[in-house]
């Protein structure tokens, strides 16, 4: 092989060499900047994922903290009628309806935003306030059933303090507010 054709071969192979490195450099740039972009959007993504669990945790907050009030007023005018009806059978129901109406609201709305596991709580709940308004209004109409008396209502507000405080240790876990318990805590609530 002569000088020339060396040296044309040298030249190719240095030009050849020279662009294929360019190549794979631009290659490289390339896939740099689609594994950047793929890892800011997984970035995005986690980040809005974030925000609305966030949104969802206050929301649900908002909802317990309202849901909560209402109950416990529930709860307590429901236990202050029962105590007017044994000095008064014919007392108006007048006060425990107000509080029973912004206990549905608040428990339509509970319906709605909580999880399944707050809900069976919420559900147990709204079964004994039911059953305690049922009875104290067939109590101050006169139509009693059988078993409705004062002291089955006592029993069943007692037992309604201990659901609402099962349900609220329920709402707190739910908000990671506190951990799980083993035994809830019971408000010292007594019937008087």
């Amino acid at each position: 092989m002569d000088a020339a054709v060396a040296g044309l071969l040298a030249a190719v192979v240095g030009v050849g060499g020279t662009l294929g490195s360019a190549w794979l450099t631009q290659r490289r740039n390339d896939a740099a900047r689609r594994e950047e972009y793929e890892r800011l959007e997984r970035s995005r993504v986690a980040e809005l994922r974030a925000q609305r669990a966030e949104s969802g945790r206050e929301a649900r907050r908002v909802a317990y903290t309202e849901f909560n009030a209402a109950a416990r007023h529930y709860l307590a005018t429901l236990s202050d009628h029962a105590h007017v009806l044994r000095s008064d059978p014919g007392d108006s129901l007048t006060t425990v309806e107000t509080a029973r109406v912004e206990y549905r609201r608040r428990y339509a709305e509970a319906q709605m935003i909580v999880p399944d596991t707050v809900l069976v709580e919420v559900r147990r709940f709204d079964a004994r306030v039911g059953s305690l308004y049922g009875s104290l209004a067939r109590l101050t109409r006169g139509t009693a059933r059988e078993g409705d008396d004062l002291a089955t209502v006592r029993d069943g507000i007692k037992d309604g303090w201990r659901i609402l405080s099962q349900m609220r240790a329920r709402m707190r876990t739910d908000l990671d507010v506190t951990g799980p318990t083993t035994a809830p805590v019971s408000d010292r609530r007594r019937f008087r």
